[in-house]
């Protein structure tokens, strides 16, 4: 018999790595920074702190990892100044 059981609660540090779901099928879904194991089991991909959540209209669980140094943002355009297109110019 397996063990199964949620390894961290709520406002519990993690580090990546860490298992904090060991479950069978998905009862609790993965959110931010947590990744799902082949046999559903839910880990850490960053070091902060762990978060539940649950969809008021569907029911379904979610586990998220509050990021230590918080959320990073992307830029998705370049700095269109730093480098000017060439116009003209065969390659």
């Amino acid at each position: 018999m397996k063990r199964l059981f949620l390894i961290f609660v709520v406002m519990q540090r993690v580090i990546p790595g860490n298992i904090i779901v060991r479950q069978r099928g998905t009862r609790f879904h993965p959110g931010n920074y947590v990744g799902l194991g082949k046999d559903h089991t839910l880990f850490a991909l960053k070091e902060g702190w762990v978060k539940f959540e649950r969809n008021k209209l569907t029911g379904r669980k979610w586990v998220h990892v509050e990021p230590k140094e918080g959320h990073v943002l992307h830029p998705v355009f370049a700095d269109v100044s730093a480098s000017e297109p060439k116009v003209g110019v065969a390659i």
